[in-house]
């Protein structure tokens, strides 16, 4: 049993983790989540909260295996070039803004559900600026686009995003049965937010194309480019017919593997270029949540949580507007990742209906602003390094309405499909 001094100090720990978590800066000095979770899992250890022993148990080695094999498989679409392949055919296709709008809100959505959208953003983004340029339009309204289709689109999968990773594996629920309930919600909620971003960026779009798409820059590796992708769609099919999300790290993990080593054998593609461009921040952040979370469950510091919430909202816990409300408010506070970790120590482990509306509230809830979720921070990033400014006006006036309706559709469709 917990003393009250692991209680206090698990305390400490997770108020400060979490302030920090919450802020991009201090004093100038810039601050990482990942290096902040990794500080707050150690402080879990230092301080006696956890011992050595648990501490190792804590690190949920599936999900970790899951977001590695993912990262690999993606990175070897983008050295073959092709995101940067599809990102132009859309643009070189579109006559109107309107049109190169809507049918990249559809391909980042879509690829989105398929693959990570942290990842998909980070690849995305340049080529949609470059594109932008070369069309003579203003690349902002694109971008937001690109911020809030990824967040929708990675609704409808397990492997969409890596909160949705980190609630299937917890669940329990198959990735077909996941699926089946959540697409729905995604095809309605980029509908709607497809028509928001239109809407708050109609000055903009208004303007005629000017200018005609340039080349691709990544070369295209037409063998690698068939190995890797089929490969991907072979991981895909296994997902679908996976019995249970225990056997998601270990297909995802295959996959990347035989991209990893056969690969370099069909471009000119190094496996140490692939493993160069795994995004390992994200590895690290769960790795300092998983320590970080162990500690606040070990010290009791999560029953205190529970009651906490429980008080709040007059005793009355636990139901599916509930946990939709705190979801969508602590997304926007410290961002979806470590909303989720948090929230699902709430949540019961036989309920479809609440894993569900967790994974896609606090996806969607990122919409809301720039640091509601890493996909919007990463693209915001991006494009600074491109020259573009995204401000949080710009971002605001679109995710925010989108938010609000996604999260009200999302939550009504959810109680009427789910079974409760």
């Amino acid at each position: 049993m917990a003393s009250s001094v692991q209680f206090a100090a698990a305390t400490a720990v997770f108020l400060l983790t979490y302030v920090l978590i919450s802020l991009r800066t201090v004093r100038r000095f810039p601050i990482e989540k990942p290096a902040v979770a990794m500080l707050g899992g150690a402080l879990m250890l230092l301080l006696g909260v956890l011992s050595p022993l648990e501490a190792v148990l804590a690190i949920n080695l599936d999900v970790i295996l899951l977001l590695i094999g993912m990262m690999v498989l993606v990175s070897g679409l983008e050295v073959c070039g092709f995101f940067d392949l599809v990102s132009s055919r859309i643009a070189a296709r579109a006559k109107r803004q309107l049109s190169f709008l809507t049918w990249l809100m559809i391909a980042t959505a879509a690829l989105s559900a398929l693959v990570l959208n942290d990842a998909i953003a980070l690849l995305v983004t340049p080529v949609v600026i470059r594109s932008a340029r070369s069309l003579k339009v203003n690349p902002v309204p694109y971008l937001v686009a690109v911020a809030i289709a990824a967040n929708v689109g990675s609704v409808a999968t397990e492997v969409g995003n890596p909160q949705n990773a980190y609630i299937a594996i917890r669940s329990g629920i198959p990735f077909l049965t996941f699926t089946v309930y959540l697409l729905p919600v995604t095809i309605v909620c980029l509908a709607i937010a497809i028509a928001g971003v239109r809407l708050a960026f109609r000055r903009d779009l208004a303007a005629p194309i000017a200018g005609e798409v340039a080349a691709p820059i990544v070369p295209l590796q037409r063998r690698g480019l068939t190995l890797t992708f089929g490969v991907a769609v072979v991981v895909a099919a296994a997902f679908l017919a996976s019995p249970h999300p225990d056997w998601l790290p270990l297909i995802a993990l295959i996959g990347g593997s035989i991209v990893l080593f056969f690969l370099p054998f069909a471009s000119t593609v190094t496996a140490r270029s692939l493993i160069a461009k795994v995004d390992w921040s994200i590895i690290l952040f769960f790795v300092g949540l998983f320590l970080l979370l162990a500690g606040v469950r070990a010290s009791g510091l999560s029953a205190a949580i529970q009651g906490a919430f429980t008080s709040a909202l007059g005793g009355q816990a636990g139901g599916l507007a509930w946990l939709v409300g705190l979801s969508s408010l602590l997304s926007n506070l410290i961002s979806n990742v470590p909303a989720v970790l948090l929230l699902a120590e709430v949540v019961p482990q036989g309920s479809t209906q609440l894993w569900l509306a967790l994974a896609a509230s606090s996806t969607l809830a990122g919409n809301a602003t720039i640091l509601g979720a890493a996909c919007n921070v990463i693209v915001v990033q991006v494009a600074s390094r491109e020259g573009v400014s995204v401000t949080m006006r710009d971002f605001v006036k679109a995710g925010l309405p989108v938010t609000a309706a996604t999260l009200i559709v999302s939550t009504v469709l959810i109680a009427l499909l789910v079974p409760a």
